[in-house]
C-alpha cells in the first residue's frame, strides 16, 4: 500500500471505530450502522432532506446549497477538488457520493483509513431521479416519508404535462441556458439532451443550443449566433454582474434578442442541473420566464 500523507496518517486513530465496524453484508444493516454521513452530491442532499433523513448528515459539499438550512452543516470541500484530511476529521462512519467526485487519490485514502463508500448513481432523467429517492428511502429507513414525497412529486408532473400540451399550438422562445463553470472559471451553456433542456421544452421553449450532451464553452461569437429570445443563467455566473442589465452587456449578448429586450433571467443550479420534488414548480417559473 502506497505511504499515505502524515496529515492522513495522524487521522486514522479518529476513524479507528470505523474501521471496527467491518463489512455489512446487507445494505440496510449498513445504513442502520451509519449515523454520520459526509455527502457530496447535492442531488442526494436535497433528497435526504425531503425525506426526512437529514439527521444522519455530519458534512457536505460546497454546492449543497437546497435547502436553506443545509448551510448550518460544515462543508468538506468542492465535490470535485476535495481534500481526504476534510472529511477523515469529520469521523465520518460513511461517505456518500453520485459518483462525481475526485480527485481519485482521496478515495483512496479514504478506503486505506476504513471509510465505507457508498455511490449512489444520480438521476439523470425523471425515471432514474424518481429511482434514486425511492433507494435513498430504503438505504435510510425511510420508506413512508419516500412514498410519499414519490406520490406528490408525480402529481405535480402530471400538471405539468398537462400545462405543457398549451404551448404546442405557439411559437417556442429560443432559450440559452448559461451556467458558471466553477472549476474552468468560465461560462458554459447548457445542451440539449440534459434535465434542464427537458424543463425548458415542458416550459414551452426550446433550447438555442444545437449539440447534444453536457455543456459547450461559449464565446461571444457562439452567443451571437445562437441568437436566444431568452437568458437564463444560474447563480453563481448572473451574480458575478448581479443584476440583468449588466449581465447583458458581456460581449455578444447585448446582439441577441434577449440582450436587446433584457430578457435575462436568474435560477439556482440546483433548479435545473438535475430532477426532483421541486421540478413541477421550476417548470412553472421558467413558463412565467418564456410566457410572461
Amino acid at each position: 500500500m502506497p505511504r499515505l500523507p502524515r496529515a492522513v496518517s495522524l487521522a486514522l486513530c479518529a476513524v479507528c471505530a470505523v474501521a471496527a465496524c467491518g463489512r455489512f453484508a446487507d445494505r440496510s444493516t449498513r445504513a442502520a450502522q451509519h449515523s454520520r454521513v459526509v455527502s457530496v452530491s447535492k442531488q442526494i442532499n436535497e433528497f435526504l432532506y425531503a425525506i426526512g433523513g437529514q439527521s444522519d448528515l455530519v458534512a457536505v459539499d460546497l454546492t449543497s446549497i437546497y435547502p436553506p438550512q443545509i448551510r448550518t452543516l460544515p462543508t468538506v470541500g468542492y465535490h470535485r477538488a476535495l481534500s481526504a484530511e476534510g472529511i477523515i476529521s469529520m469521523r465520518p462512519t460513511l461517505f456518500l457520493t453520485d459518483g462525481n467526485v475526485g480527485p481519485d487519490a482521496v478515495l483512496q485514502q479514504l478506503r486505506a483509513v476504513g471509510i465505507p463508500i457508498e455511490v449512489m448513481r444520480p438521476g439523470g432523467t425523471l425515471d432514474s431521479a424518481e429511482m434514486l429517492l425511492t433507494n435513498l428511502g430504503r438505504y435510510f429507513h425511510r420508506e413512508r416519508s419516500a412514498d410519499s414525497v414519490l406520490a406528490q412529486w408525480k402529481t405535480g408532473m402530471s400538471a405539468v404535462w398537462a400545462d405543457t400540451a398549451r404551448w404546442n399550438s405557439q411559437r417556442r422562445p429560443r432559450v440559452l441556458l448559461m451556467h458558471f463553470g466553477q472549476i474552468i472559471n468560465n461560462y458554459l451553456a447548457v445542451n440539449r439532451g440534459s434535465p434542464a433542456d427537458q424543463m425548458i421544452r415542458w416550459a414551452g421553449g426550446e433550447n438555442a443550443m444545437d449539440s447534444l450532451g453536457g455543456m459547450t464553452r461559449i464565446t461571444p461569437e457562439l452567443i451571437a449566433r445562437a441568437a436566444p429570445d431568452v437568458i437564463i443563467a444560474t447563480e453563481v455566473g448572473f451574480d458575478r454582474y448581479g443584476d440583468a442589465k449588466k449581465f447583458a452587456a458581456m460581449p455578444g449578448i447585448s446582439l441577441t434578442p434577449a440582450g436587446r429586450s433584457g430578457r435575462i433571467y436568474r435560477i439556482t443550479e440546483q433548479e435545473v442541473m438535475y430532477f426532483g420534488p421541486r421540478t413541477p414548480d421550476t417548470v412553472k417559473k421558467i413558463a412565467a420566464m418564456l410566457h410572461p
